[in-house]
């Protein structure tokens, strides 16, 4: 694909696409090359008809087509982004707009349990549909620092952590305490095997003991200071960085929509689907475990 500039279609106003169109449409656009072209608002359990009405109205002031059905949202785009708030509908959405012959981005989580995600992704393989999916915190540039294997600096165990909000459609850990579970992933890759979680007073902690036997932890914390940072402990050094308010909203932002840009440029998705449902089947297991009283439960998907 030419550097020309790619149009997208966003489907979900009730979450970050008002933010993202917002930021692409601003009097300096951060990312060149990126314009919204269409959009498509979906009822929402996240916000009210209201506030979804409030959205649609504001995306349309910016220049946004809003359109009525999948159909017309695909028509005229190079790429669509699945931003729609609540996990548990994007296997749904997904369906109507994988035959498009459209890349698709899918706003984290990429489902709300491991069954739904594993039918999105074997949706969009044989539709021939590339795909990526990750929070925005996966792109700091803390994290990517520390993920980066030099020899000798292999990274021997690592925590992540984020504030932890519960959402009826997305249960434990899926709707916020992702935050914790992707950025771990990023440091510590695939190949988590068990999982071990309690709760306690500010919040659930879980372990997830990875096939070569390091031990990964996520912490989501509920009360007191919500932040988000981690620990990678490496071979030769310890890396700790928090990440604050200030560069999740923007910087981050920024990072991910240009990989996003690049993921439509080339089809090539900067995380695995792979590694997006093994981090849905880890939450999972954490959720299944804290309801088990900190039982250790085998990753499955």
């Amino acid at each position: 694909m030419s550097e020309a500039e790619l149009k997208l279609g966003v489907v979900g106003l009730d979450g970050h696409g008002p933010v993202f169109i917002s930021l692409l449409h601003g009097p300096d656009c951060p990312v060149p090359g990126l314009r919204v072209a269409a959009a498509m608002p979906v009822p929402s359990a996240m916000i009210s008809e209201r506030q979804l009405a409030e959205n649609t109205e504001a995306v349309a002031e910016l220049g946004v087509r809003i359109a009525a059905d999948a159909a017309e949202l695909a028509s005229g785009v190079d790429g669509i982004l699945i931003l729609h708030d609540d996990g548990s509908k994007h296997y749904e959405l997904a369906k109507l707009l994988a035959d498009k012959g459209r890349p698709l981005f899918i706003d984290k989580p990429l489902e709300a349990d491991t069954s739904a995600a594993a039918e999105l992704l074997e949706l969009c393989r044989r539709h021939g549909c590339p795909v990526f999916s990750a929070s925005c915190l996966c792109f700091s540039a803390e994290i990517e620092a520390a993920a980066r294997a030099e020899e000798g600096e292999a990274i021997l165990s690592a925590m992540a952590y984020s504030p932890y909000i519960e959402s009826p459609t997305m249960p434990g850990w899926i709707y916020y305490g992702i935050h914790a579970v992707e950025p771990l992933y990023r440091l510590m890759g695939t190949g988590c095997r068990e999982v071990r979680c309690t709760m306690y007073q500010q919040g659930p902690v879980a372990v997830g003991i990875w096939e070569d036997g390091r031990t990964g932890i996520a912490r989501a914390i509920r009360g007191g200071e919500h932040g988000y940072g981690f620990i990678a402990w490496k071979e030769r050094a310890t890396v700790t960085a928090a990440l604050s308010v200030d560069t999740v909203g923007t910087h981050v932002y920024l990072e991910l929509l240009k990989r996003i840009k690049l993921f439509f440029q080339t089809g090539t998705a900067p995380v695995s689907p792979e590694e997006s449902l093994e981090v849905i089947a880890f939450m999972e297991a954490a959720n299944k475990s804290m309801a088990q009283e900190g039982r250790g439960v085998q990753l499955c998907w």
